[in-house]
This record gives structure tokens, C-alpha cells and sequence, in this order.
């Protein structure tokens, strides 16, 4: 085998007769590198995505929410609400919430929001969730909603000026005049707006904010639709979940932030296996060139190898001299291709060469799973390869 591996260490590195097989094992070694530095790429990107993602949901969803079904209003004694959320060791706090579709009426135009109503507890629960008020009186005097707007939203810059006309805003919406007939009737209350919010962009357009207690008064309901839960880091959520399903019962659904985001795992893992696969096929074209460059130093070898032949040295170990190259060929692609992978890597992470819509740097995170799985992939590829073109070789000497 030490004979064979230094054979094959000198073939590879020696000069050879004809210019081209240089360039035929040259392109042999990058063709692999590109693969391996497109997979890598590839693999590193969707993982930066993943992790971008988890945090985004760590941001923007509550670690537990509890909600009754079809939406159903929910309605607790404060004192029964607080004793039953207390004894649970490791929630840090939580919210009462109530949302609403309503419309949103300024001057001739109407717009569709969701109003979500909020308790003080809400901002201690979603950190990322920050309101600014800019009227501190209650105008008692007009019996108005104070509302919180978005300050990405298209509204913030009509509501700072004082000579904003208040009574052309309102908003209606459809409620029930009793619970067995379901009537529904429209809605609508005068409002005013308080303040802005900030949460993300896209609640930021979606959502007006305001105070539960508001909303309790105006459809004379002390009723509210989910508690969003905060607990501690170190705790585990799916046990908390458990403790909170026995004691609210069954009649409540209680979903964890994990579950909320398990549609979008499903939609990573299952483009990463197309990638895997696709990837594996364009390795294995890619690797056919291993088959030309090891036929083609075969022949430039072939005076070399007639003499070992000659001299007593087995097929078998003349094989296994070209399934080394063969080897060697695929390893410093592979080496090459992750090299070019980690200094792409570093350099998005330092300089932020790459962005997402010119703002949020391109996000790249090259995990132990995905180097395992890149690598059993090219290697697989290119060792496969190099025994199908040592087989070849025996076939060609043996007649001869």
C-alpha cells in the first residue's frame, strides 16, 4: 500500500509528457471545488436563513400562547387567572389580549388594520414591542379610543401635528348584540391617537395597538382571546405546556413558539434535501471528468506502468495507484471549495458584501451537520468514481 501511495504521490506531482494532461487534472480539481464551494454556499446560506429566522420568532412570538377554539372570547377571574399562572414555576409573566378587524376611517378613506388590545404586561412579555406616547391627558370629554399607530405605517406623520382634524378618525367594527342569536351588528367609535408603536414592519402596517381595558368597555365584555406567556431561558417550554394543559383543560388550545414555527422547519428541511439532491447530481457530472483525467494519465503513464507490470507489480496494485489519484484529485477539490466557502464566509460576516434589499446583511452559517453532509457527498462522489476508473484500467492492461 506505502508503494502504491508513492507511486501515486509521484504521478500526480511529476512533470508529464504532454501539457494537456496538466490542464485535464487541473480541471478535474477545480470542477470538484466548484461543486463543493456551490454546496457549501448553499448549505451556509439556508442555515444563516434558519437562524435568522429563530431568532425573528424568538423576537416576535410570545413562548406560549393559550387561546380558546374558533376563537371563542375567554373570561377568568382576575384573582383565579393570577393564582393559576403563579403556581407555575419558570413563567416570567404574561399578557391578556384581545384582537379585532376593524376599519379605519380617516376623513373619505377607509382603511382595514387589526386592532389588538394590550395589557401593561405586554411589553415585558415581547421585549421587541416599544410604544411612544405623545398624548398623556384622557379625553374624557369625547369619550374617544386612544389608539397607538405603527410608525412604519403610512399614518404617523398625519397624528404628531395638533391641528389634525380628530373628528374625521374613527373605526367600525362587527359585534354581537347577544350570545345565542349571534347578531351582528356594526360598530363604530370616535378615536384619537395617542402615541406610536414599534414591533417589526409588518405589524407595524398590520396593527393598531390600544388598551384591552378600552375594548372590554366599548363591547361591555371583561373577556379577552389569548394569554401570550413569557418564561424563563433556561426552563423547558414543552414541560410548561403540559403543566398548563392540566390546568386550563382541554378546552383550550395552548401552542408553543416552536410549534408555531414548525410550518417553516418543514419548508427548510425540505428544500435542504432538494438541495442535497440536486447538488449530488451535479457532483456526479462534475466528477466524470475524474474518469478523463485518470484514462489520460493512465496512457501518458503507460511505458511507466508496462514496466511495473512487467517486473511483477499485480494489476490489483496498478489499480489501486489511479484510484489514489483518483482520490487526491477529489480532496484537494474538496479542500479548495471549503477554503473558498470560509473566506466567502468571513468576509460576509466582517464586511457585509452581500445584502438582503441593500439593508440586512446576507446571512451565512456553516454548521457541523452541513460540513458532514457536504463532505460525505463530494468525497462519496469522487471515491465512487475512482474505483469505477481503476476498474477500467484493469480491463485495458489485462489484455495486453
Amino acid at each position: 500500500m506505502r508503494t502504491s501511495f508513492y507511486i501515486t504521490i509521484r504521478y500526480f506531482f511529476s512533470k508529464k509528457k504532454t501539457n494537456i494532461v496538466n490542464i485535464i487534472i487541473f480541471l478535474s480539481t477545480i470542477s470538484l471545488s466548484i461543486s463543493t464551494f456551490s454546496l457549501s454556499t448553499i448549505l451556509s446560506v439556508f442555515s444563516g436563513l434558519e437562524d435568522l429566522n429563530i431568532k425573528f420568532y424568538q423576537n416576535n412570538y410570545p413562548d406560549i400562547i393559550i387561546s380558546s377554539f374558533n376563537g371563542k372570547d375567554i373570561f377568568f377571574h382576575e384573582n383565579i387567572l393570577n393564582e393559576k399562572m403563579r403556581s407555575i414555576k419558570g413563567i416570567m409573566c404574561f399578557s391578556k389580549t384581545m384582537e379585532k378587524k376593524v376599519f379605519f376611517h380617516y376623513k373619505n378613506e377607509k382603511y382595514f388594520f387589526h386592532l389588538k388590545g394590550v395589557d401593561s404586561k405586554y411589553e415585558e412579555v415581547m421585549n421587541k414591542f416599544k410604544k411612544i406616547t405623545i398624548k398623556n391627558d384622557k379625553d374624557l370629554s369625547n369619550n374617544k379610543l386612544d389608539l397607538y399607530v405603527g410608525i412604519s405605517s403610512i399614518f404617523p406623520f398625519l397624528f404628531i401635528m395638533d391641528e389634525i382634524e380628530t373628528d374625521s378618525i374613527s373605526i367600525s367594527f362587527f359585534s354581537y348584540k347577544n350570545k345565542k342569536a349571534f347578531v351582528p351588528f356594526l360598530m363604530q367609535k370616535k378615536v384619537r391617537i395617542k402615541g406610536l408603536f414599534h414591533f417589526n414592519q409588518e405589524i407595524d402596517q398590520k396593527y393598531l395597538f390600544c388598551d384591552i381595558l378600552d375594548i372590554q368597555n366599548l363591547i361591555n365584555k371583561n373577556v379577552f382571546h389569548s394569554l401570550e406567556i413569557k418564561i424563563h431561558q433556561k426552563e423547558n417550554i414543552d414541560k410548561i405546556k403540559n403543566i398548563l394543559q392540566n390546568k386550563f383543560g382541554q378546552k383550550f388550545r395552548i401552542k408553543t413558539r416552536t410549534e408555531e414555527k414548525r410550518a417553516f422547519y418543514k419548508v427548510i428541511n425540505t428544500e435542504k434535501i432538494f438541495i442535497y439532491f440536486l447538488f449530488s447530481l451535479i457532483t456526479v457530472m462534475t466528477a466524470f471528468n475524474l474518469i478523463g483525467a485518470i484514462f489520460i494519465l493512465q496512457l501518458d503513464k503507460r511505458e511507466n506502468i508496462f514496466l511495473l507490470w512487467s517486473f511483477g507489480y499485480s494489476l490489483y496494485r496498478i489499480r489501486r495507484i489511479f484510484f489514489y489519484i483518483g482520490v487526491i484529485i477529489s480532496v484537494f477539490g474538496w479542500m479548495i471549495g471549503l477554503l473558498t466557502t470560509s473566506i466567502l464566509s468571513l468576509l460576509q460576516e466582517r464586511y457585509h458584501l452581500f445584502k438582503i434589499g441593500g439593508k440586512i446583511p446576507f446571512p451565512m452559517k456553516f454548521t457541523i451537520e452541513d460540513f458532514i453532509m457536504m463532505t460525505c457527498i463530494i468525497l462519496t462522489v469522487g471515491f465512487f468514481i475512482s474505483f469505477i476508473s481503476s476498474k477500467k484500467i484493469e480491463i485495458s492492461y489485462s489484455s495486453r
